[in-house]
């Protein structure tokens, strides 16, 4: 059997797995909003405040079409923007309400697919899935 073929296999499986997941938690994954917003969500939560320069490089998109993604999400009050008071120029793109509550939905699935799925290995496979999944993080980081 070839590399090709084994990585398409495991591939597969982790897509059943979330597939899985996502019909079954369907009512907490499902915010209605697009890729590319949930993308640009991703990056306010992990950094917690950024501007909307700093969004374009890390999405390798226009700041214009960033304003779009951040109009429509404030509209929707996932994020909204803050005035840096050292800097009045500066407008800093947070997390509102709906945007903490979409993770917070986020973290109760992770919990539950912890519990139901994950926990049916052994600590030394969980060790081991982990190690492999963050080589694999690595590589790709590095070659990508």
């Amino acid at each position: 059997m070839s590399l090709y073929e084994q990585v398409k296999r495991i591939n597969e499986a982790e897509y059943t797995i979330n597939r899985l997941v996502f019909k079954h938690y369907k009512q907490y994954l499902n915010s209605g909003i697009t890729t590319q917003q949930a993308v640009l969500l991703d990056i306010v939560y992990l950094l917690k405040r950024i501007t909307v320069g700093e969004i374009a490089i890390e999405m390798n998109i226009s700041s214009s079409a960033v304003s779009q993604l951040i109009a429509k999400l404030e509209k929707k009050q996932y994020i909204k923007r803050e005035v840096n008071p050292q800097n009045r120029r500066e407008v800093f793109i947070t997390l509102d309400d709906k945007g903490m509550e979409y993770f917070k939905k986020q973290d109760y699935v992770e919990q539950q697919v912890a519990d139901k799925i994950y926990s049916k290995l052994s600590s030394i496979e969980i060790d081991e899935l982990e190690r492999i999944v963050n080589k694999l993080r690595e590589i790709a980081m590095k070659e990508l």
